[in-house]
């Protein structure tokens, strides 16, 4: 058997391309096959550490960066605008909006009774402080139950003064998005024909001029011109064991604008990780109490939230209503504490593709006081003298300013007229904290009586706001593979050719060897019996 394998051997050694073979069974003398052997047996260690480097640094999945400055066409973003004052300063001042609030929540005297109590030995600090906790609940009830858009921010007189691209725009352009922290948020659409670059080659711009309402917006502060510049970058991101993330098809979000124009009713967004988060605590909270929570995103009727209360138990609470408002004060807690878990648990949802908006914001003092009385009569006045909110041609179902005789516009700028004689001349001597005036006679002398305008409060109710982006052209992020496995195949190879003089086609001569060899075995020949017997 021995004779049989070294003479199978011999013959492949014969013709092989892997030299140390070749010299290990042909040379003559022992002392040079012992030199060739071991010679052999260094380099097949030499090449096993190099192939298992080279394996090593394939399973380390390097990634290589690429970064590319305006290679792509920038896309302007959504952009939302939000008061953080949910309701409406200018509004909350009327008659009607406190009786509202006795006639269909009886000034809320049943709700949460023991939370209002004064508690033996606490500080008033302490119960002040748990009072607004108990107010901001009494909110979320009314805003989770009723139609708060009345009393909330509206459009129409946020927005003074809107162009795109140096293109006139307006409410029209502008969908409502309703949020429990903001109550009533817009969302800017462009028209279906403008340009979605600015003008001279410059990235596209929105600009606007906006009554604040005497509070601020997220980002922007009242009395300020603020711009901000956008410059988008687009990734593409490779997943890799140390960070996954999920190549399209991505699960979307449709999510339906109330309220819509300009034919945008709906828009396709692609979920993100902390969407998946969101979806997991409302499952915790519907698991455990029944319904869901307004304080997430939700995708159910609000007569499905915790803290829906129907009409009829608006006044006095069922204790059906407050136990599943405990239900979820409890659930909604330990939900927000498993966030980091959820988070970690959905971090392979995240996208590889994706756009960052890196915004840079500058903010200056505005407007100057020359300027007050031109804001006053060419943006604000036509507003209050083609207003109809509230009134009956404005087209819309009303639930709490019903039957008005007069429009929105009104209430935004009365506590402006500050001044007394003004104040007399206009509201014939009534009481000014509940607006009891001549609508007609405000209309008809409105644009003379900037004289009366108290004009630092009105400063800080206006605020200008430029959004752009800072070029036309944005910039892509792009991950790819820094060790592909077509370049770990030619180093294999190289590795192989370099050590052992191993090649594809020496593959196939071992497998050869091993043929001859079992072909020689199951006859039981030599080497040299098989060389003298005919074919």
């Amino acid at each position: 058997r021995l004779r049989t394998v070294t003479g199978a051997a011999q013959e492949v050694a014969g013709i092989t391309r892997t030299h140390g073979l070749l010299h290990i069974f042909l040379s003559r003398g022992s002392a040079r096959r012992l030199f060739w052997l071991l010679l052999f047996v260094a380099a097949l260690i030499g090449c096993t550490v190099h192939l298992a480097k080279l394996v090593q640094k394939f399973t380390e999945h390097s990634v290589e960066s690429q970064l590319k400055l305006g290679s792509e066409r920038a896309q302007f973003p959504d952009i939302t605008i939000c008061n953080f004052k949910p309701a409406s300063a200018s509004l909350i001042r009327w008659n009607i909006y406190h009786d509202y609030l006795n006639k269909s929540w009886g000034n809320f005297d049943h709700w949460f009774k023991e939370d209002t109590k004064k508690r033996p030995q606490e500080s008033d600090e302490s119960y002040e402080y748990r009072l607004e906790k108990v107010c901001k609940k009494l909110l979320d009830v009314m805003w989770v139950s009723g139609d708060t858009r009345d009393i909330s921010h509206l459009d129409k007189t946020m927005l003074l003064s809107c162009r795109y691209n140096s293109e006139p725009c307006s409410h029209r352009n502008f969908s409502l998005v309703q949020t429990s922290r903001f109550w009533s948020c817009y969302t800017f659409h462009p028209d279906p024909g403008q340009s979605s670059s600015g003008s001279g080659g410059r990235g596209a711009e929105l600009d606007m001029v906006l009554f604040t309402d005497e509070t601020e917006f997220v980002d922007v502060a009242s009395a300020t011109s603020t711009s901000i510049k956008l410059r988008p970058i687009h990734n593409r991101l490779m997943s890799k064991p140390s960070r996954r993330c999920s190549e399209p098809p991505i699960e979307t979000i449709n999510y339906h604008f109330s309220n819509a124009s300009l034919n945008v009713v709906t828009k396709a967004y692609s979920k993100s990780v902390s969407d998946f988060v969101v979806e997991a605590q409302q499952s915790i909270l519907h698991s455990n109490c029944g319904c869901y929570s307004h304080l997430l995103p939700f995708s159910v009727n609000t007569s499905d939230l915790c803290y829906f209360a129907p009409p009829q138990e608006w006044i006095t609470p069922s204790d059906a209503v407050l136990k599943r408002i405990d239900c979820h004060d409890h659930w909604f807690e330990h939900a927000q504490r498993q966030s980091d878990e959820l988070a970690k648990e959905f971090q392979h949802r995240m996208w590889c593709q994706f756009t960052q908006q890196r915004p840079w914001q500058q903010s200056r003092r505005w407007p100057p006081f020359s300027a007050i009385q031109e804001i006053w009569e060419n943006l604000m006045v036509p507003q209050v003298r083609h207003g109809v909110e509230f009134l009956p041609e404005d087209g819309k179902v009303h639930h709490i300013y019903r039957n008005m005789n007069q429009s929105r516009q009104y209430s935004q700028i009365l506590p402006f007229l500050n001044d007394d004689d003004c104040m007399s001349f206009f509201c014939n001597h009534s009481d000014k904290d509940y607006y009891y005036c001549d609508t007609l006679l405000i209309q008809l002398y409105l644009k003379q009586a900037s004289g009366c305008i108290e004009r630092y409060t009105l400063s800080r109710s206006l605020a200008s706001v430029s959004i752009s982006l800072q070029s036309p052209a944005a910039d892509v992020y792009k991950e790819k593979a820094g060790y592909h496995w077509t370049e770990a195949l030619s180093e294999v190879g190289g590795t192989l050719g370099l050590w052992l003089g191993i090649s594809v086609v020496s593959t196939f001569e071992l497998l050869e060897y091993f043929y001859i060899l079992a072909q020689r075995c199951r006859g039981g020949t030599t080497g040299s019996e098989s060389e003298g017997s005919p074919d």
